[in-house]
């Protein structure tokens, strides 16, 4: 089952990776960067660049904008 948040950004608007969703769907849920490293046994650096691409598709990028307070109004 796939969630309405999976589907829309995964769509064509946005075009985010697979591990892109996976890392944006952990941001939603409130974790850090150290924990979403530690879930998805990234480095926090590869983490940090999964954000800063996922701040950049979403058009954020740049903007003082929450990007966990912007992906649940995506919802």
């Amino acid at each position: 089952i796939v969630s309405p948040f999976t589907l829309r950004l995964s769509s064509d608007s946005f075009g985010l990776t697979p591990t892109e969703i996976k890392v944006a769907a952990l941001i939603k849920q409130g974790k850090g960067t150290k924990e979403v490293a530690a879930i998805r046994n990234l480095s926090q650096k590869t983490v940090a660049r999964h954000r800063e691409n996922i701040r950049n598709k979403l058009g954020i990028k740049n903007k003082k904008i929450n990007l966990q307070s912007h992906l649940h109004t995506l919802t």
